[in-house]
């Protein structure tokens, strides 16, 4: 210390006489600080969120490669770079606690026990939400930090697994909500699952209009708006409730306004259905804004207040909270090296029926090892064969991928890994622009997107079923209805130029 105070005051003498009081007191108000927090024994917190960050290193490299797949994880991002721009200064500066320390550490250790020793064989996205309450616990302190922690939840890549587990109960939700609507213009319609039906005919509330990505949208916008005004913690949950509410409500008018689109009882234009859903979302945002403002002026926070630790006075304080949490970091940084590791293995199941030897009436080759963009079925769960057959436009082909492929997964149990077809070309590259649901010439319902990539288009048809004549054209709602029953399953999907 004495060395430092020395060349302090060579510093202050180096520089023009006029800035030598102020540039001595800032370098000695400096010294200070480091030297209190080398007797408090505690960590900046931009120190601890980057310990924290090299700890969970497998985390971070999922989080990247979830962020290339082609889906709309890419968008947590925004979501990261707010909850990080509305972090005070002061908040970065702060020393952590040792309570946070400590509570951080023992989310760090949880969540790489859980990954090395598969103690709870827990999904990598539960292990995220793990480390972002590490962080969440590190830096969301003062006014705003219920809001930030949102949005670090809600910059891990949610939004498929909510499409999974609420796409179906939420499209359920919105079409019979939406029924009281439509008959208050004139027109009576009943519920089938999520279809509405009238004397016209039917309208299907598809997946996009579960209004999944609406709730993620207005979530960031509600969390953001919170951090901005620096709520309290009830207050942001207030608001956050009444936003969940509102995006509910909004959602459902946006379906009823979609029902008389696409059933051609009103003429509008194509881009009437995006617009529709940009119009909702503008009114419903003007409306979380106006109620903020409404509770920021009802508030007692004080803005950019930072919470003071009980020891950031002159007393001491053990430095044993620092070392517990860098101890570990250090080990679930190398748990993942020296961790056990589970080792999978595949056997035939005794119920596995065999593969039938033809598809809709037409024979078919099996492909031993998929190529090209019959690739993309490679990342299936279950029992999956990978077919090819030669349409009559192609009686000449030969190759997979002039004609029509065909891939057939046997599924035993309801599980979270049997994903839509439209996941795993988006991995591999390809726009996927979706189309609805078609009916084959046998009459049967499928759901059908267009993947394209480079110039090649390819049209892809997809349903779920079982041997009783149940049958499914969309993930969500085959697994609300497996959870439910027994299996087992076959999940169909046909890829053609």
């Amino acid at each position: 210390m004495r060395t430092a105070i020395g060349l302090c005051v060579s510093a202050s003498r180096a520089a023009p006489p006029g800035a030598r009081p102020a540039l001595a007191a800032k370098i000695m108000r400096t010294i200070q600080s480091i030297r209190f927090a080398a007797k408090a024994g505690r960590a900046p917190s931009y120190a601890s969120v980057f310990l924290t960050l090299i700890a969970r290193w497998p985390v971070l490299r999922w989080f990247v490669a979830r962020l290339g797949d082609g889906g709309d994880e890419r968008f947590g991002l925004v979501a990261l770079a707010l909850a990080l721009a509305l972090t005070p200064r002061a908040v970065w500066r702060e020393r952590a606690s040792a309570w946070r320390l400590a509570a951080a550490g023992a989310c760090v250790l949880a969540a790489a026990l859980q990954q090395s020793l598969a103690l709870a064989s827990l999904p990598m996205l539960a292990r995220a939400l793990l480390c972002a309450g590490a962080f969440a616990v590190l830096i969301c302190r003062g006014g705003g930090a219920l809001g930030r922690a949102g949005l670090l939840a809600l910059s891990l890549p949610v939004t498929a697994t909510l499409q999974f587990f609420a796409g179906y109960p939420l499209r359920v939700l919105t079409a019979e909500m939406g029924r009281p609507l439509i008959a208050l213009c004139g027109v009576a319609t009943e519920r089938a699952g999520v279809a509405l039906q009238w004397a016209g005919g039917q309208v299907v509330v598809d997946a996009p209009c579960s209004g999944v990505h609406m709730l993620w949208t207005g979530g960031v916008f509600a969390c953001a708006l919170a951090a901005w005004l620096r709520l309290g913690a009830w207050r942001t949950l207030a608001l956050g409730v009444a936003g969940f509410a509102a995006i509910l409500l909004g959602n459902v008018l946006r379906a009823a306004a979609l029902f008389f689109i696409e059933s051609g009882l009103w003429s509008a234009p194509r881009w009437a259905h995006e617009g529709a859903g940009l119009a909702v979302f503008a009114a419903l945002a003007a409306g979380l804004l106006r109620a903020g403002l409404r509770l920021k002026k009802r508030s007692t926070d004080i803005p950019g207040r930072v919470e003071k630790s009980p020891n950031s006075g002159r007393g001491q304080e053990c430095p044993c909270s620092v070392i517990a949490f860098a101890a570990a970091c250090a080990i679930a940084a190398m748990l993942p090296f020296f961790g056990a590791q589970k080792t999978i293995t595949t056997t035939a199941d005794d119920g596995f029926p065999g593969w039938p030897e033809t598809f809709e009436g037409k024979p078919w080759i099996r492909l031993r090892k998929p190529e090209g963009a019959a690739a993309f079925a490679s990342g299936f769960s279950g029992e999956t064969g990978v077919f090819k057959q030669t349409v009559a436009e192609n009686a000449d082909d030969t190759d997979g991928d002039g004609g029509r492929i065909v891939v057939l997964r046997w599924i035993r149990e309801a599980s979270r890994g049997v994903h839509p077809a439209a996941d795993c070309f988006r991995a591999s590259g390809y726009k996927i622009k979706p189309s609805g649901l078609v009916r084959d010439a046998r009459g049967v319902v499928w759901s059908e997107f267009f993947a394209e990539r480079g110039g090649e288009t390819w049209r892809v048809r997809e349903r779920w079923r079982d041997e009783h004549g149940g049958a499914w054209t969309d993930v969500s709602a085959w697994y609300w209805s497996a959870v439910r029953g027994s299996g087992p399953w076959w999940a169909e999907t046909v890829a053609e130029r």
